[in-house]
């Protein structure tokens, strides 16, 4: 009777998630029937329960892991466009980068918790992402006020940076405070004129940190003021035009926020334009004939791997560049252009896959330093926006665009940890027009080919 109230026992802890070994004591040669039978019944169930469950662990820990690695991959991705848009405009260059941190010191001084944090500080750094379908002519300077339609088109972006994001549920909160940073405390402001309480508080923080770096960078309409000058404006503008509190906290976080005036890039002796924090990337001269400036991880074993996979290529302007834009449809054919000359010239000996998977690195590439002139107008102008009665539009003039420099980055596709980086510079030759294709694509031909010639120099070095 003793064994048999020991294996009732036993199947309530069972049946209650609690297993233990001690069931095997009932499966001897001297226990009684049918207490035998049944305790081999249940120690079999128990095994095969201890073993589904290692399993869905196992999934489950792969499942986390996967989608923490697309959370990154989306989070570079559209950083990078956001870093690729303020390029757009010399003014604007490394703005959305200095909000995000701005927005992130004044929610760390505010208490909020890590995870908020986090959100407050990406929403900074995406919170013109909706500028990214403005056409070339809202980057150009006006005189005196905008036209009207000029600003309602502007006005546009803060609902359109949100909905252009909706679909990234790990966002949150943070759409909210994109598609409100533009509002104000005295429900005078845009897309939906809220009042002080029903303005989010992530909203709040960017709309100062928003305010604070146009204030002291230089603008078509003022110069750059110091960081003291922007902290009396934010104060004069208190409970009207900014939260009252994140004024407040920026006299806290003003000596932690890094000077700008000699703009946020990395040293000439890192990525420029694929920097991303990594303070690991050092280059040096590459060898003869190779790389100007490279970077290997040490410790890399670079015969483990054996496909490529691309992200977007990124085009970024030369600091003297007379004007900063590029038609969206006119910088899609370019990308696909560079896309189909890199996999023509790479498919040979690299197979290109599509997916991360071990044994493959992910290729991150910017071309930079392109050079175009100020757009003349054409018959290309969408109608409507009231500039001429004859609907004309702008063309863009390209130069020297072959004369341009490459950043590539080179990442493990599965951890996403950098194990190569460079930077080349082709000086000569390619003096054609932009706008010619085959130009272009002679320039997108030799890059591809130095990215080869860069790829194979590393997979016979020991990193």
């Amino acid at each position: 009777m003793d064994r048999l109230n020991q294996l009732i026992e036993m199947i309530t802890e069972f049946a209650e998630g609690r297993y233990t070994g001690d069931i095997m004591e009932l499966t001897g040669q001297y226990t009684e029937e049918p207490v035998r039978t049944i305790a081999e019944a249940l120690g079999g169930m128990m095994a095969k329960v201890e073993a589904r469950e290692s399993r869905l662990e196992r999934l489950t820990r792969q499942v986390e892991e996967t989608n923490r690695r697309t959370r990154r991959d989306i989070i570079a991705t559209v950083s990078t466009m956001a870093k690729a848009l303020a390029a757009r405009d010399s003014y604007t260059e490394g703005h959305a980068e200095r909000v995000g941190q701005i927005a992130g010191l004044i929610a760390a001084e505010m208490d909020m918790s890590e995870e908020d944090t986090e959100l407050v500080q990406l929403a900074g750094l995406l919170h013109d992402i909706g500028k990214i379908g403005f056409p070339d002519y809202l980057f150009l300077p006006h005189e005196g006020h905008s036209p009207p339609e000029i600003v309602q088109e502007i006005t546009r972006h803060p609902t359109t940076g949100a909905e252009i994001l909706k679909d990234l549920d790990f966002l949150g909160s943070a759409l909210s405070y994109i598609r409100c940073h533009h509002e104000r405390p005295d429900g005078l402001s845009y897309p939906n004129r809220l009042k002080d309480h029903d303005i989010p508080l992530g909203a709040k923080i960017i709309a100062a940190a928003d305010a604070f770096d146009a204030i002291t960078t230089d603008r078509p309409y003022h110069k750059a003021k110091t960081y003291q000058e922007a902290l009396e404006i934010l104060k004069e503008g208190s409970g009207t035009q900014w939260d009252p509190e994140c004024v407040s906290v920026f006299e806290r976080i003003l000596p932690k926020i890094p000077s700008h005036g000699g703009g946020t890039k990395a040293p000439a002796e890192r990525l420029q334009c694929l920097w991303d924090n990594q303070a690991e990337i050092v280059l040096t001269p590459g060898p003869v004939g190779g790389a100007r400036l490279r970077w290997i991880r040490l410790g890399t074993d670079f015969s483990r791997y054996h496909g490529l996979m691309f992200d977007r290529v990124i085009f970024f302007f030369a600091p003297d560049s007379e004007y900063k834009g590029m038609d969206p449809q006119e910088l899609k054919e370019l990308a696909d252009l560079f896309h189909r000359q890199f996999k023509n010239v790479l498919k040979k000996n690299y197979p290109i896959v599509k997916a991360p998977s071990p044994g493959v690195v992910r290729i991150r590439c910017a071309i930079t330093d392109l050079k175009q002139s100020r757009p003349v107008l054409s018959e290309i102008w969408p109608s409507g926006f009231g500039l001429t009665k004859t609907g004309k539009g702008l063309k863009s003039s390209w130069t020297d665009s072959g004369a341009t420099s490459i950043e590539v980055m080179v990442l493990d596709s599965v951890t996403n940890t950098p194990i190569l980086a460079a930077i080349d510079d082709q000086k000569t030759g390619l003096r054609e027009k932009f706008t010619k294709w085959g130009s272009a694509e002679d320039a997108f031909r030799f890059w591809a080919n130095r990215t080869k010639l860069f790829l194979d120099q590393v997979s016979k070095e020991k990193g």
